[in-house]
């Protein structure tokens, strides 16, 4: 293992060896004054930069974050996806925008309000002669799907004394939501089924559709075991979020029928599908039925057991109830103890967060999914103990960063660990393992320009967790039989089965003179070829140098020759932009001819700029393709999604509003 770890560490310096600097070549202009003194492509008048034709970066996401003392647009982030060339094509024939410019404008925000009308059957929940719930509404853009840490926004009724109904109102930026509806717990009464509801991707714009909830399901489920399981709760969850769709029913020994001597749940529910919005707002909304989760969670401080999860589709028969066979079995618990030390050098202790997920617990019938998970911080003499079930574990270590590192850099990894059932009962310790934490990787390298290869001093290089990899299964170490991986999984079922996908920190550095850089601190993950630790590596000129990002996507540490060094900047694709605000429509009786208003620029705004990438793992071109991946309506045979977005560019706006756009002219 110590020879395995020492072969990787040098495989993944060996791309390191650095050409000599031709500091003699003269560099190709960046500026200019018009097209003759570019080399090649054309001379963007506007900002004096030399430019490519082209490029595959045309549609693009732009995350808009204006000052936070904006009195009208501070305090939130606009989200657009452009095409580019028909945004080019646009503003010049029907907005008269100058030609060679591009507009984004921000709209301003959308005033958002309405309430939410009970369903028929809801009666209970209502008093007096009121209509409406009293309820808290969260607005998730749906860019959150794509993986982007968008905010979300939240809504909460209030009642309003002249109509005595429950409303709410606010404003949000426009664009599309998934609107998630929590009603208050005041509610929870005898009779009153108000239930969680999620409405998928609504849109703020100039208007906003009542939000009207469909007659919820009803599944009525019997347990066998003569156990009551007191204390453990029964609910329905979304598959992809992991929200509560669902009333909580906490079993007991009330909820058993003292005829047949069965415990029985009835759970009323809300289907997770997507839907399509109501055109008209008295229609009723059109339900999708979609595979939610059944969740069975222990109460805590009880003996040690696993969070249940169970397809609704996999045990609902079509009258609407389902028989369960006794999922509660967990087995004896067993004290674990491992030491944490370094896979190098003196058994020293790591001071590490060592967390336990498991993959597969021995007691736990077969075909049921459940999610067990445990952690420990390493004591001062290098040793985690922690009470486990018996199973096998997905193991992860997280030692400290390069800023908390007292002395080499570790990295995080996982692997497996296998607990043994305790057959005697009497909870020994199972002593004795060990967590090597291996060496962090560094990754040294050198950026020239591509045209001279003159060296870029100063430029800052960063490593973040590759945002989309073809091939997500875990790997088996090396002797073991393949472990269990189905693709198809819902995203809450493979983090509950422990296959979610490792995430190694990022990590940053700036070149140096000789434009040569050293990335330290790497996380290997698996540590073994063809396993995880993958990184999406950027090079991030300062604007005043003329040059793109550079971006090379799923890098593997332990596939030298993956990257060539040096790393070579490219010319840019530049467009020249300008960030406005306000409505650009023309306003009520102007001459449709003269086109729609220019509004002013947005001056000192955040714009951040994304690729998406599709299900593929490929750019997407495509101005049709905007749906997320992570939607439960499966697209068509040949039809693309969108699973992600990498960002290609950052910035900021002038005091008019203007910047420069400067694309790399492909994604590696």
């Amino acid at each position: 293992m110590r020879g395995l770890a020492g072969l990787v560490s040098w495989a993944a310096l060996s791309c390191s060896v650095l050409p000599d600097t031709a500091s003699d070549v003269p560099l190709a202009p960046l500026s200019c004054a018009s097209d003759a003194e570019c080399n090649s492509g054309y001379c963007l008048i506007p900002f004096g930069v030399c430019s490519q034709t082209g490029g595959e970066l045309t549609r693009l996401l732009f995350e808009v974050t204006p000052p936070a003392s904006d009195p009208v647009y501070g305090g939130a982030r606009f989200l657009t996806i452009m095409d580019l060339n028909a945004a080019e094509l646009g503003g010049v024939l029907e907005r008269g925008i100058e030609p060679g410019w591009i507009e984004l404008n921000v709209r301003p925000r959308v005033p958002v309000s309405g309430s939410v009308a009970a369903a028929p059957d809801q009666g209970a929940c209502l008093s007096s002669a009121r209509s409406t719930l009293p309820v808290t509404l969260t607005f998730t853009p749906r860019e959150r799907l794509f993986g982007l840490p968008a905010p979300s926004y939240d809504l909460s009724t209030r009642l309003d004394p002249a109509t005595g109904e429950y409303a709410f109102q606010g404003s949000l930026p426009p664009g599309n939501y998934d609107v998630y509806m929590r009603p208050e717990t005041a509610l929870s009464s005898e009779g009153c089924v108000a239930i969680p509801q999620i409405f998928h991707n609504r849109q703020i714009g100039n208007s906003f559709p009542p939000l009207k909830q469909p007659a919820p399901a009803s599944l009525e489920l019997t347990f066998q075991g003569e156990d009551n399981h007191e204390g453990w709760v029964v609910d329905v969850v979304h598959p992809v979020t992991g929200e509560v769709l669902s009333n909580r029913v906490r079993l007991s020994a009330a909820n058993r029928d003292p005829v047949t001597n069965t415990l029985r749940a009835k759970l009323y529910y809300s289907y997770s599908g997507e839907q399509p919005e109501p055109m008209d707002g008295s229609a009723e909304p059109i339900m999708r039925d979609a595979d939610e989760l059944v969740r069975l969670t222990p109460p805590a401080g009880g003996p040690a057991a696993g969070t249940v999860f169970l397809a609704r589709s996999g045990i609902l028969g079509s009258s609407g109830q389902g028989q369960l066979g006794d999922v509660f079995q967990f087995g004896s618990p067993v004290s674990f103890q491992s030491w944490v030390w370094p896979q190098h050098g003196a058994d020293v202790p790591v001071p590490a967060t060592v967390s336990f997920a498991a993959r597969d617990l021995d007691a736990v019938a077969a075909g049921v999914s459940t999610s067990f998970n445990r952690s420990a911080t390493v004591d001062e003499r290098g040793q985690i103990r922690l009470s486990l079930l018996p199973g096998r574990y997905r193991v992860r270590v997280t030692p400290p960063g390069v800023a908390e590192a007292s002395s080499g850099l570790l990295a995080a990894f996982e692997s497996d660990v296998t607990v043994w059932p305790n057959d005697r009962g009497d909870s020994p310790v199972q002593g004795g393992h060990v967590l090597q934490v291996p060496d962090a990787l560094s990754l040294v390298g050198r950026l020239v320009t591509d045209a001279g290869a003159l060296p870029l001093a100063g430029v800052e290089v960063r490593a973040t967790a590759a945002v989309s990899i073809e091939d997500p299964c875990p790997v088996a170490p090396v002797g073991q039989s393949p472990l269990r991986c189905d693709q198809g999984l819902a995203p809450v079922l493979r983090k509950a089965l422990a296959l979610d996908l490792f995430v190694p920190r990022t990590r940053n550095a700036s070149s140096q003179a000789d434009g040569s850089f050293v990335l330290e601190g790497l996380d290997c993950g698996q540590c073994q070829p063809g396993a995880g630790g993958r990184f999406d590596l950027s090079v991030r000129p300062t604007p005043d140098l003329h040059l793109p990002w550079l971006v090379r996507r799923g890098y593997n540490l332990f596939e030298p020759g993956a990257l060539q060094f040096p790393l070579r900047v490219p010319r840019p694709v530049a467009r020249a932009m300008r960030l406005t605000y306000g409505d650009p429509t023309p306003p009520p009786g102007a001459d449709p001819s003269l086109g729609g208003v220019v509004p002013p620029g947005l001056a000192s705004a955040l714009v951040r700029v994304y690729a998406l990438i599709d299900e593929e793992s490929k750019v997407v071109t495509d101005a049709n393709v905007v749906d997320p991946c992570a939607t439960l309506s499966k697209p068509m045979p040949g039809q693309h999604c969108v699973q992600s977005v990498l960002q290609v560019a950052e910035l900021r706006s002038g005091n008019d509003g203007e910047f420069l756009l400067l694309l790399p002219p492909h994604v590696d």
